[in-house]
């Protein structure tokens, strides 16, 4: 009786896992950042792609005097989403981070279905250098810039992170360095290096290529593994890296490994697992915490 019990229990919770969608896609809470006393520019067109507008929102504190630290948020979406760059962003945390003494940027970045692999390194590089050319306009210390992305988005952030600065070079601004200081990673891909031959979209349009040694290598440059052994660890941030060990799209085996890497080459990285959760946004305020305590720890706060 226990063992047909048990077997039936199993049944069940393979059932509903495979119920559950992949990934958790939520509406995060929207805030009024004009009542919560901080500015906010929405839309600010931070650079052109192929007759493409690339923009970003922009929340700041009042006071542009000083030089602050500053964080650029990367949506994920499969790299391929239409609806998420501005719907899935974590504007209750941004907003907390600007109390704090935060600039902190939304951007986006263009799609796979417009443009392939690796457009959308470039455009976030461009983002970073964009805020470096006007930190004195939004009060932005430029030497102390971090990022955070999610999914696709951590996968953005990790190759801002580890790549060399000579990669991904392109638009404006390039007199300013796209180096970041800080970077945390959500449940981000490590190495895309999957069959070339037996790719699915959105990686299908992510890695157009007109051979297959060309999708070869961009399936290799799109792999932040990749740069770890290839570039310096002095060189590269201090990296925070999350995963739900839960996750059913991109395993946590990733993170395990790019954590595995990274201290092994010696580098400052953390890694926070999360039980129990799988794709998506975390549901717990201590993992918001502890990314505000790094933040704050990488960064610092408004300079003295």
């Amino acid at each position: 009786m226990d063992k047909e019990k048990n077997m039936e229990e199993e049944k069940s919770m393979e059932e509903k896992l495979t119920e559950e969608p992949l990934a958790k896609v939520i509406d995060p809470e929207r805030v009024d950042f004009a009542a919560e006393g901080l500015n906010f520019e929405e839309n600010v067109e931070y650079g052109c792609a192929d007759g493409f507008s690339l923009l970003l929102d922009i929340m700041y504190p009042k006071d542009t005097q000083n030089a602050h630290p500053a964080v650029i948020w990367v949506h994920g979406g499969g790299w391929s989403s239409e609806e998420l760059d501005k719907r899935y962003r974590p504007e209750k945390e941004l907003a907390y981070l600007c109390k704090k003494g935060f600039v902190c940027a939304s951007i986006d970045y263009r799609l796979a279905q417009t443009a392939a692999f690796p457009a959308q390194i470039q455009d976030c590089r461009e983002a970073v250098r964009f805020l470096k050319a006007n930190a004195s306009r939004y009060g932005i210390d430029p030497e102390r810039i971090g990022a955070w992305g999610e999914s696709a988005g951590g996968h953005l952030v990790e190759l801002m992170a580890l790549a060399g600065e000579k990669d991904f070079i392109r638009g404006g601004n390039t007199g300013f360095s796209s180096s970041i200081q800080a970077a945390v990673p959500w449940y981000a891909p490590k190495d895309l290096r999957s069959d070339p031959d037996k790719l699915e979209e959105p990686f299908n349009l992510l890695f157009a290529a007109p051979d297959r040694d060309s999708r070869i290598r961009l399936m290799e440059e799109a792999s932040p593994i990749t740069y770890v052994k290839k570039n310096q660890a002095e060189a590269f941030p201090a990296i925070l890296l999350m995963h739900g060990d839960s996750d059913r799209l991109v395993n946590v085996e990733e993170s395990k490994g790019m954590y595995a890497a990274l201290k092994e080459a010696g580098c400052d990285v953390q890694l926070i697992l999360i039980p129990g959760q799988g794709h998506g946004f975390f549901d717990g305020d201590e993992y918001y915490q502890a990314i505000y305590r790094f933040f704050e720890e990488k960064l610092g706060t408004d300079k003295d």
